[in-house]
Parts: C-alpha cells; structure tokens; sequence
C-alpha cells in the first residue's frame, strides 16, 4: 500500500517537474537556513553549560551609580579576591586572575629560540593568565603531570594545557616530560612547567592554555604592572571568580559587600561620589551580557539570537506558503485525476494521504539537498559564523532538529493542498470545472501571498534601517580623528627608551606627520580605571578611566581642550609633576560648574604618587562604542610606561603605494630596534569599525535572509505569471 502511494507520488512529481523543482528549491533554501541558524543558536547557547556546581559559579563585577547612569564593568580592583576571601562568608572558594598579553620564548640550549607572537587584537583572547592556586579548584580539569596542590603555590612556575605544551615544545608520549621545561614570557620572565592539564572539549570563555603562577606578581617586574594590594586601581585585566558554599544564595553574599566596601573605600563626611557597588554575575551570563566587559570572553547578543531564530521561522514559512500556492495553483490540472481516483471507490482520507506522501517526497528532497549544501555555505559565510559552527555527523542534535524540521515542514506545506484537493466533487472534476472549486478558495491563496511579501518588505526595511544606524555610527563625530593613523603596540618588550628610539626613527620618515606614545588608543577595549577625589569646599570623588600619554597624544587624534593647555610633563614615571587632562564628564562629576574653574585645581588618583594639578579640561569623546554612555576620563604624562605608538601619516596626494612604502619603512624602524620580533600594526579606523562588528554581522545576516525571502518568494510567481 505504501510503495503505491509513494509510487504515485513520485509519477505525480515527475509529471510535474517544473513545479518540483522549483518547490524543492525554496523548501531546501528554508530548511538551509533554518538548520544553519540553529547549528549557531546551540553552539552560543552551550557556553560553560559544562562545568560541575556551574551554577554556583559567579564572576564578581563592578558598577558605579553617578548623575550620568550606571556604569558596569566585568573587571575588579586587584586587591580586592584576596580581601574577599577573607572577610565575606558563604563563599566555597575565590580566585584571582589577570590576563597576560606576551610573546613567548622557548629556549632550546644549542638551537635558535623558538618565539611565538602574542595574539594579535581582534583575534581573540590571549591564552595566557597569571592566575591563583584556588582557579583549579572552582573549574574542574583533568590532571595529567603534576600535583594539582601545589603546582601553582610557587613563583616563576606555569601549568599548561596539552594543546599548549604541544604548541611549545611538540608531541611527547608522557605528560611528564613538560614538567621542568623552561618558558619565557615579556622577555625576561623565566618560568618552568610544573604541570599539564587536559584541554577543554566543551565551548567556553575561560578556554586559557597558559597559567602562570600569582606568586609570580610579586617576585618579579609584574608588580611594576600588578599590585594585588592596591585598592585604588580598577584594573581592566583583574578578574575574580567565585564559588558559592552549597546552599547559599548570591543574594546572601551581595548583602554584605556594602559594609566590604566602605571597610576598604572610606567615604569622608560630607563628600560626594559615585557610588561603588560590587556584585556577582552568574557563570551562564557571561558570554551573553555586553554591559561587563573584559578582555577574554567573546560576547554574543540573545536578542541578536533569538532575532535570527525569528528569521529563520520566517523563511521556513515562507518557503511553505509557496509550496501551498504553487499546489494550489497546479490543483486544476489534477482535478479530473481525483475524480477518476473517487469514482473508483478513493476515500478523502487516501486521498489525503496521497497528497501528504507527495509532499513528504519532496520535503525529503529538500532535506538531502539542505544536508549537502549546508556545510558549503557555512564555508562561504563563515566571516559571519563563529569558526566553530559546521556539521558533522557527530551533532545528533542537528539531525533530530532536521528530521522535526521535515514533518512540522511536511504537515504545514502538505495538509492544506491537500485538503483542498481531495475535496473535490468527482462529477464536477471531471467536467474540468475544477477552478471553481479553486477560485472559492483563492481568497486564503491571496492572502498567503501577501503576507510572503509583506515578510520580504519587513527584511528589507530592517537591512536598510541598519545599514543607515551603521553609516551614522561610523561617521558621527566620536570626539577625535580616526583616518590615517596607525598603532604599533611594543608590548612593553624591552626598557622603555627602545620605544623611545622607535618613535624617534619612525619621525625621519618623510610621509610621518606626528608620533605620539600612550598605554593604549581611545578605542580600546578597556582602559584602566582609579578613583579621582577633589577635596574642595565639598569633597567629590569619582571613578575614571585613564591613559599615560605624552604630549603629542590630544594634537595627534585631534581632540579639542575646551579649557586651560596641554600638558607639558615629559612622561617619565618619576615625574615631580603631575598634570592632568580630564574631560567634561569628570569635571562636572568633581562637581565644577565650568570646565575653568578646574582649571588649577589639585586632584589625587589611585595610579599616581601623589597630587596632580588639572592643567586642562578636554572635550567629551567616546572610549567605546555609541551604546555606551560618555564615563569620566583623564590624561597625565605620568605614572606608567607607554606600550602603543600611534603614527599620524600624511594623506594628502598619497597613493596606495606611497602607504606600503611607508609601512615598509616603518617596519624597518622597528625591525633596527626589535630585531627578530614580529612588526604589527593596526590602522586605528578599523579598530573604531570593530565596536561594531555585531551590527554589520546582523547587517549582513539581514541582507542575505532579504535576498532569500524575496527569492523564495519569487519562485512561485514563475508558474503564476
């Protein structure tokens, strides 16, 4: 019985062809992209979902509440894991790390070194971590050489992972032959291996390889960089992760970190400030929540997610309301042939059944073809995707999701056709008076065609709604220049007069307008922050990123004082004078009225010895994206080593190949001063286009299900034409 009617079925496509074709195509686009949709909704949502006790997990955050709003930052003091640890109760375990961006050096006595390049930016997190013993306690790994107790108790000793030790220094049969080998990360930094641990299968933002012991800090030059006692530094490289005793409720901990802050940040009478909360965010809501940021975790939006599986949806529909059409339309041709199948003694219900099986063949077709192309187009796309994100056969989910894809598909493009189909009079039917039957029902057919173009009208409305917000974003005045300039970072490898010597050599070159060194560009991902107090006839105090600039950083990136002169401190750390830029956010935060009247007012900060004097009061720019509200920021020439050049170029009548020269030149700089080192370099407007790279991801993403919609929905007008 059921080969007859798969039979038929696939006499009733052949007959059919065109319409086939065309019906799988459209199905087979649907069902592409709702599978491709849905390999990247579970690849996101599985995001440390694998840790035991996962969800006693907590990262502790900070917020600040001023007249501005509240601002939130996935970073800590460096002091404050320890203190933690100590004094607030209901906590299992607690850790600190700081992420480490370096080189690594592999010593090989009689061979040439073996050096690897830091992770360049935007290519991810770094794998390196100075961490404490107590992070192998809240995250479980698989021990494979060395004593998990006491691997990391020790300064100057690092754990690997297997995919690291392999990377250093090759495949080895036993773990244990790591142990006791030497590394050397920032140059001088000479650690030995003390333990390996098993790789992570699972997806995760705490995905490090390298682990250097937090003893490490303080007997060595990292403390020039690190200062775990320090509670004035909200350093955006310091993390603390938590674990919650069995039982406790974070709500319980949160209570007591009030009276913990006011022990360690005292508020004098009568003085104002934002007010500093601390808080626990859960290990599940870090790879979703964009308001905490930090250097290691890869963000991704669940609206943004749950957007696409709306997409997804739509397209599926609307590849079913054209299969329903195009059967519709082809009922006619098919109306003497259910008569002839009723006057034999067919009932509706066969008849139904006929038509579904129909439908199930093609949807299957659909199905295989979707299978074969699938991983093609993730390939074509995988700019979009994370790299991760393709099928295999080892996803059984993926397949389980087909299949339920291919009957609710089956059911929602079959059952209506054929319904209408089988409700056919035979005597009627076969008279070849089938379309009046039809045209009773063409008032559903017409309003499945409009809500297909309705759908195709939504996408491209929505695509060019972003591509205008993208456009503005990317060409809004941010409160500096962007063009024609490139960062060298040095990462600090090397005494700082070796960036000196660069930055001079790299001035020679003729097409170089301007040179100037700082810690990092406006458009970093995290700045560090500090508290600034001003003890006036009301005594204010703020928290505010920060940079360490010489004086030609506000003239390079064009930025506009609105009050009092730039600064004239040399940039050295044992400067007897600290000046300060600060911009208008602070100002009004250190509570003057007027960016004059800071001007020789006497400030103090968390990252400085002792006062400062605000020389000047610059314009408000944007550190990050434009989601994000304008946060106090000041500039000194003092108190820090610089680690990025930024070069402003001369664009006027330059080529493109006028710019490689002058790369090349300026690679040749640095090659004179860092021989045998890498030279990278980022031109400073593609980092500004990176704080955006979800929306112009989503942009895109739009587009193409826009083109697919209005596709799909064009093939049926093929045959109704």
């Amino acid at each position: 019985m059921l080969r007859n009617f798969f039979k038929s079925a696939w006499r009733g496509m052949w007959r059919s062809r065109v319409t086939t074709v065309i019906n799988i195509a459209g199905l087979s686009l649907g069902i592409t992209v709702c599978l491709i949709i849905f390999l990247l909704v579970r690849y996101e949502l599985s995001y440390d979902r694998f840790h035991p006790e996962g969800d006693r997990i907590y990262r502790v955050v900070l917020k600040a509440n001023s007249p501005d709003g509240e601002r939130s930052m996935g970073f800590v003091t460096p002091a404050l894991p320890n203190d933690l640890r100590a004094e607030v109760t209901g906590l299992e375990e607690v850790a600190a790390f700081d992420d480490l961006t370096s080189s690594v050096i592999v010593p090989r006595p009689g061979h040439p070194d073996k050096i690897f390049d830091p992770t360049k930016r935007g290519e991810g997190a770094s794998p390196i971590i100075i961490v404490q013993p107590q992070y192998f306690r809240i995250f479980s790994y698989r021990w494979l050489a060395g004593n998990a107790a006491t691997a990391l108790n020790e300064p100057y000793k690092v754990v690997l992972t297997v995919k690291q030790a392999t990377k250093y220094f090759g495949a080895a049969t036993d773990p244990d032959d790591y142990v006791g080998r030497p590394l050397i990360y920032r140059d001088s930094l000479r650690v030995t291996v003390s333990g390996i641990v098993a790789d992570w299968t699972e997806n995760s933002d705490f995905a490090f390889g390298d682990f250097i012991s937090y003893a490490t800090i303080v007997h060595s030059f990292l403390k020039n960089d690190y200062d775990p006692a320090n509670w004035n530094m909200w350093d955006y490289d310091a993390q603390a992760v938590v674990r919650l005793a069995p039982g406790v409720s974070p709500a319980r901990v949160e209570r007591q970190f009030p009276a913990f802050l006011l022990r360690h940040l005292p508020q004098r009478p009568g003085e104002r400030e934002d007010k500093m909360m601390i808080a626990l965010q859960p290990l599940k809501d870090i790879h979703f929540n964009e308001k905490y940021a930090d250097d290691f975790s890869r963000k991704t939006s669940l609206p943004t997610l749950y957007g696409l599986s709306a997409i997804a949806l739509f397209i599926l529909v609307i590849a079913a309301i054209n299969f329903i059409n195009l059967s519709t339309a082809q009922s006619v041709r098919r109306a003497r042939e259910i008569g002839v199948r009723k006057v034999l003694g067919s009932r509706r219900g066969a008849l139904v059944f006929q038509f579904l099986a129909e439908t199930l063949v093609i949807v299957l077709a659909a199905a295989i073809l979707s299978l074969l192309i699938t991983d093609p187009i993730v390939a074509a796309f995988q700019s979009l995707l994370p790299r991760d994100v393709h099928l295999t056969s080892f996803q059984w989910p993926a397949y389980v999701f087909l299949l339920i894809t291919v009957v609710v598909t089956s059911l929602l493009a079959g059952l209506f056709p054929a319904r209408v189909l089988s409700a056919y009079r035979p005597v009627i039917s076969l008279k070849g008076q089938g379309m009046q039957q039809l045209n009773s029902r063409s008032f559903l057919r017409k309003a499945l065609i409009v809500f297909q173009f309705t759908i195709s009208l939504v996408f491209i409305i929505g695509s060019m709604i972003i591509s205008r917000q993208i456009h503005y974003v990317l060409t809004t005045d941010l409160g500096f220049d962007k063009d024609a300039i490139v960062v060298i970072r040095t990462q600090q490898d090397g005494p700082e007069h070796y960036r000196t010597t660069l930055a001079n050599l790299i001035r020679e070159i003729p097409a170089v307008r301007l040179v100037a060194s700082n810690v990092e560009m406006p458009s970093a991902p995290g700045h560090p922050g500090t508290i600034v107090e001003y003890h006036g006839a009301q005594d204010h105090k703020t928290m505010s990123s920060c940079d360490f600039v010489d004086t030609n950083y506000i003239k390079l990136y064009g930025m506009r004082l609105v009050a009092g002169r730039n600064l004239l401190g040399s940039g050295k750390q044992d400067d007897s004078i600290h000046e300060f830029l600060i911009n208008e956010t602070c100002s009004r935060q250190l509570g003057f009225r007027q960016p004059a009247d800071a001007l020789g007012q006497i400030i103090t900060t968390g990252m400085t010895r002792g006062h400062g004097v605000i020389v000047g009061v610059i314009r408000d720019f944007h550190l990050k994206s434009l989601h994000e509200p304008i946060t106090p920021f000041f500039l000194t020439s003092s108190g820090s080593p610089s680690r990025d050049l930024s070069v402003k170029l001369a664009t006027k009548g330059g080529s493109a190949d006028q710019l490689t020269a002058t790369l090349g030149k300026m690679e040749k700089a640095w090659k004179a001063v860092y021989p045998g080192k890498k030279f990278e370099y980022v031109f400073f407007d593609e980092s500004i286009a990176r704080l955006y790279d979800t929306e112009n991801k989503t942009a895109r993403i739009m587009n193409i299900a826009m083109a697919v919609a209005i596709f799909i929905s064009c093939l049926g007008l093929l045959l109704r034409s």
